[in-house]
């Protein structure tokens, strides 16, 4: 179980908006009610993160393999 001061990534990888109830919006809500979480989407063409979240978010408007491919390549540096 996660404490309150740890770090939290919530990782969307392509979810769209058929059935947002199921990842999008709890993720939405469990990064907004924690300080130390940071929300990331990756979907090319539907990246988007909620205004509420402001700086604790960032959307990625990229294909997912391409941008695995670009972190791995950081990663490596």
């Amino acid at each position: 179980m996660s404490k309150t001061h740890d770090k939290v990534l919530f990782l969307e990888l392509g979810v769209g908006y058929n059935t947002p109830a199921i990842i999008k919006y709890p993720f939405w809500k469990m990064a907004s009610e924690n300080k130390n979480a940071t929300y990331v989407c990756v979907n090319k063409g539907e990246a988007f993160c909620p205004e509420r979240l402001g700086t604790k978010s960032f959307a990625i408007d990229e294909d997912i393999g391409d941008t695995l491919f670009i972190l791995k390549e950081i990663k490596k540096q």
